[in-house]
């Protein structure tokens, strides 16, 4: 760690000095100087450093990213507009394009999944918003946030910009980019889980090593070999003992019977307190990682406490508790960047979380009946529900009949 620690420092001082007049800040970690000036690979190889390219390796950081990434991507996204009491769909306003077509470049599930797994990896994500003369919005670039410095001037929050990718060189205000960001200390940035959970990858990705190389020299060490007689000196012992393993370990010899030297003895051992450690490590990264990005064990394909009866309440646990305040976040950033003043109180973007949240198919259909005879949602609302077209006559409330008495406004 003191290793690590003054490497960075030195790459600060390295920025510090090529950057007179701004500073940049890396939450104490090499995540963004690595993606900035693309030395993950560099980086990635020096014993203990990780960066966000190293930690993907890991599986379970991967299968987390990528689902926070493409579930939030996947859903149904719209423009809703106030009438009266109620919100109305309204695909023709320009926001309403935004969501599917954000730019020339890159699909509707394209940008999405790319700037929630920038929020997934580095705990901000960055699109840059260019408007027509009329101040509607009419694109959304993603920036890479390695290329992004924030900092405040005469009251003012800033993003000061070099993307090489997009060619975009400046600095634009608060009102100019949709910034999603994870819990954050200031308010300004949020925290990269796998920058904070970076003692925990490394411990991964060196169990993982560790059994690499312990199954590449032909799985557990079996046996111990003992000799009555001397070796006359070290190099008689080093030539039998390359002979040895030439013969009996490695792919494809982990099964072979060795023939020992007459006075040689074989000795059988069991599964050693530290191999059994290592399968226990494996298993506890697995877990640490679910409780850095808040998603459930089995989702990451970790099915030892999962029952058919507890699953369906850990994917509702998981859109509660996680998803829920990454779409909040999201659509609190759309309505208040990219709506005019004017119409903030009158329109809001909103991911439909419904399809996410249904049960089972007894269930769902359960509570279907039971909206509908007991009067909250018309038989066509009901059909909607399940993506089903309307019906002739299906659009009146039913009423039980032992209920009297009008309805109170």
């Amino acid at each position: 760690m003191e290793l690590f620690d003054n490497i960075t420092q030195r790459f600060r001082g390295i920025l510090d000095r090529n950057n007179s007049k701004k500073s940049r800040n890396f939450s104490g970690d090499l995540f963004d100087f690595a993606d900035y000036y693309n030395w993950n690979n560099l980086l990635g190889a020096l014993p203990g450093v990780i960066t966000n390219e190293t930690a993907l390796k890991f599986s379970a950081v991967w299968a987390a990213v990528r689902i926070l990434s493409e579930i939030p991507a996947s859903l149904p996204k719209s423009v809703l507009t106030r009438s009266g009491k109620n919100w109305e769909p309204n695909p023709n306003d320009p926001v309403a394009e935004l969501l599917n077509y954000p730019n020339e470049f890159m699909s509707g599930f394209d940008f999405h999944e790319t700037m929630n797994g920038s929020l997934q990896m580095k705990g901000n994500a960055l699109a840059l918003i260019s408007s027509d003369r009329n101040g509607y919005p009419v694109k959304l670039l993603p920036i890479n946030w390695s290329s992004v410095v924030v900092r405040i001037s005469n009251r003012e929050i800033l993003y000061d910009i070099k993307d090489p990718l997009w060619n975009i060189y400046k600095t634009v205000t608060q009102d100019e980019v949709l910034h999603y960001k994870l819990f954050s200390s200031d308010g300004l940035v949020g925290r990269s889980p796998i920058a904070m959970a970076r003692n925990n990858i490394s411990l991964a990705l060196g169990a993982e090593a560790y059994g690499k190389e312990f199954f590449d020299r032909g799985g557990n060490h079996k046996a111990v070999i003992e000799t009555e007689k001397d070796f006359k000196s070290y190099t008689e012992y080093a030539k039998w003992r390359e002979k040895y393993e030439e013969e009996h370990t490695g792919r494809g010899r982990n099964h072979d019977v060795p023939i020992l030297q007459p006075g040689m003895k074989f000795h059988q051992l069991t599964m050693s307190m530290e191999d059994a450690q290592f399968i226990a490590t494996r298993q506890f990264s697995l877990q640490d990682i679910c409780r850095w990005f808040n998603v459930p064990p089995h989702l990451l394909g970790e099915l030892s406490g999962a029952t058919f009866s507890n699953i369906e309440h850990q994917d509702l646990q998981f859109i509660k508790y996680s998803l829920r305040g990454v779409i909040e976040r999201q659509e609190a950033e759309w309505g208040k960047k990219l709506f005019s003043p004017q119409n903030q109180k009158n329109s809001k973007v909103n991911f439909d979380l419904d399809g996410l949240a249904r049960g089972d198919m007894v269930a769902r259909s359960t509570y279907t009946v039971n909206m509908v005879n007991a009067g909250v949602i018309t038989p066509n609302e009901g059909r909607e529900m399940e993506s089903l077209q309307p019906k002739p006559n299906s659009d009146n409330l039913r009423i039980p009949a032992n209920i009297t008495g009008k309805p109170t406004a």
